[in-house]
């Protein structure tokens, strides 16, 4: 019962980007070794409860590998484009919006005309857009980030199955079927590709409504302070 009021707790962004794809990737492995005799005997309850642990604690492992391996530059790129006045080089289309962003965030963060660690500027710009109701890009971050666990399960589930196929080459089988092995390969062959793309489309849909988020706040912010009695 606390396990169950655990996950319960659970936001959405915790079970999008770290438990789904944590237990996808662990069902894979289960599908792939001969565990069913580990758990014979054992409570339900229990089966259960280790499988959410696992999956959870495997999903942030996956964040934090898609994070190392996948850094998208798309927010900075996008401002380099902006400070060098050539907006045709940024990899997303650049309007007045865009261009006003940096002059927004000197005047809500009180920053330097020459401030361009972009990265902490990132995380700025979301932490304000938490406690505000432009949230918009926050959930297509969320969304970002799932497809970026999804990928980096796809192509780590590859590498288990090469290991697992070597030791069973060498004479020291772990793998419990052929057929399963191959459908578990084609799947995370799939999911590469597809995941992948994903990523890439929300990694720009996210940075694109965080531009909008940002400047509509600040609309917001201003004409409340200019409204009657002010």
């Amino acid at each position: 019962m606390a396990l169950a009021r655990s996950f319960g707790a659970l936001g959405f962004y915790d079970v999008l980007t770290n438990l789904v794809p944590g237990a996808l990737w662990t069902g894979a492995l289960i599908l792939l070794l001969p565990v069913d005799e580990l758990m014979q005997g054992l409570p339900s309850g229990v089966v259960v409860g280790g499988f959410l642990a696992f999956a959870y604690v495997t999903g942030h492992l996956l964040q934090a590998l898609g994070s190392w391996v996948d850094s998208p530059t798309t927010f900075g790129d996008t401002l380099i484009a902006i400070r060098n006045e050539t907006p045709a080089s940024a990899p997303i289309s650049v309007t007045y919006v865009e261009e006003s962003f940096l002059t927004l965030c000197e005047q809500r963060f009180s920053l330097p005309a020459d401030f361009d660690h972009y990265g902490k500027l990132l995380k700025m710009v979301l932490s304000y857009l938490e406690t505000t109701s432009y949230t918009r890009a926050l959930r297509f971050q969320s969304v970002y980030s799932f497809h970026r666990s999804m990928w980096a399960a796809s192509w780590s589930l590859l590498v288990v199955v090469a290991i697992l196929g070597g030791f069973t080459c060498l004479g020291h089988p772990l793998l419990t079927s052929i057929n399963v092995t191959g459908g578990v390969a084609i799947s995370a062959l799939v999911g590469v590709a597809v995941f992948r793309n994903r990523k890439n489309k929300f990694d720009k849909t996210f940075v694109t409504y965080l531009f909008i988020d940002f400047y509509n706040a600040q609309q917001s912010t201003a004409q409340r302070r200019s409204g009657p009695g002010s």
